[in-house]
């Protein structure tokens, strides 16, 4: 962040005041904060000085035009109407979650400020939201990330300089504290590291060998969005029993079909082994739909101890010379390959569909399946 120079120097000097002990907001006003949801600057000036009084507002820290700086946006609040033409006048003032994260950012720069009160009854409104602002986010892990979070640098505008001076101190709540000045005292910039502070590890882009997904690792973002595919990938590569599936089966041989009227859960197994087929082959979409997909007809194969181990899908074709059907896709786990599963359930759809067409891409193992059948013929 940029600030004037006078505007740094008062902060270093604030700062190396003797600290008062950490404070909460004042009941009366986190009450009156809460309940109408914006405070003007007045009010927040109060507040800052309830909190530390090395604050000094406006002389040291003006709510404003801190708020400018890290562009937090002021907004013209109206008290609610009680008839639809009243005539109202609007106040300029702040979000309670902006008011709440400004404090927070004097924390990181090493005043005495407890906001935890405020943040645990600003928060349940902002748990049932799907899309929160960088403000709400920090007051959402306040507890967390408090004395934790990335060194501040509050830089003053480029001029000429000559010369750089270092000065380095302390705080109570044990923030370090860099100042620098230019040769004629002239404030250049103030660094402030958390004392709970750790550097993340390096990152690096890598790909998984299993689910193919690239990702930065170090970023517990990306990290953990790969730990979701990943999971989702080994899933279908290494399925576990599926009871539900298996006793469907016992009692009805049948219930491997799945058609248009099937349960949502069976045609999300399907639907998984397409994304593999999709994958492996390189298609651009998959082929297969679990809400509308009418005419397709899915199968799902599963082994001796109830796993789902692949599938596959026939659709209807037109004028294809008295061949009615055609094979979609068809997508078996590496490890349940060539083990006689398909041949084992050719008859069972020759029996269903006829003579099929074969829809290409066919692997290498598919082709000699089918010459093998005698059923070259029927790749399209």
């Amino acid at each position: 962040m940029e600030f004037e120079p006078g505007k740094i120097d008062a902060l270093w000097r604030a700062l190396q005041s003797p600290a008062p002990k950490p404070r909460s907001i004042p009941k009366s006003a986190e009450d009156r904060l809460v309940a109408s949801g914006w405070v003007s600057d007045t009010e927040l000036e109060d507040i800052f000085f309830a909190l530390d009084l090395r604050l000094d507002p406006p002389m040291v820290v003006d709510p404003a035009d801190f708020a400018s700086k890290l562009d937090i946006p002021h907004r013209i609040v109206y008290p609610r109407p009680q008839r639809r033409n009243d005539d109202l006048m609007g106040f300029r003032q702040l979000a309670a979650a902006d008011a709440a994260a400004l404090c927070i950012w004097l924390e990181r720069l090493g005043f005495s400020i407890d906001v935890s009160s405020l943040c645990s009854r600003l928060r349940p409104q902002m748990q049932r939201r799907s899309h929160l602002t960088d403000e709400e986010i920090s007051v959402l892990f306040y507890e967390g990330n408090r004395h934790r979070m990335s060194p501040v640098t509050l830089s003053a505008p480029h001029r000429p300089w000559r010369g750089m001076n270092i000065s380095k101190f302390k705080t109570d709540g044990d923030y370090r504290i860099e100042y620098w000045v230019d040769d004629d005292g002239v404030a250049m910039s103030l660094t402030v590291h958390a004392p709970k502070y750790r550097k993340p590890p390096a990152t690096q882009s890598i790909e998984c060998p299993g689910c193919r997904m690239t990702y930065v690792k170090g970023s517990p973002t990306d990290e953990r969005e790969h730990r979701k595919v990943h999971r989702r990938w080994s899933a279908v590569i290494d399925p576990k029993p599926h009871r539900k599936f298996a006793d469907l089966l016992e009692r009805d041989n049948d219930a491997a079909w799945v058609c248009a009227d099937a349960p949502i859960w069976k045609r999300k197994e399907v639907y998984e082994r397409a994304r593999m087929f999709r994958r492996e082959f390189g298609y651009d979409f998959v082929q297969w739909s679990v809400e509308h997909d009418p005419d397709a007809v899915g199968f799902l194969f599963s082994d001796d101890e109830g796993r789902i181990v692949g599938a596959c899908a026939f659709r209807p074709q037109q004028g294809s010379m008295g061949r009615p059907w055609r094979l979609d896709w068809i997508w078996l786990r590496p490890s349940s390959r060539r083990s006689g599963r398909l041949g084992r359930q050719w008859e069972r759809f020759r029996q269903r569909f006829g003579v099929f067409d074969i829809e290409p891409p066919v692997s290498e193992a598919m082709k000699a399946f089918l010459l093998q059948r005698g059923c070259g013929d029927l790749i399209r």
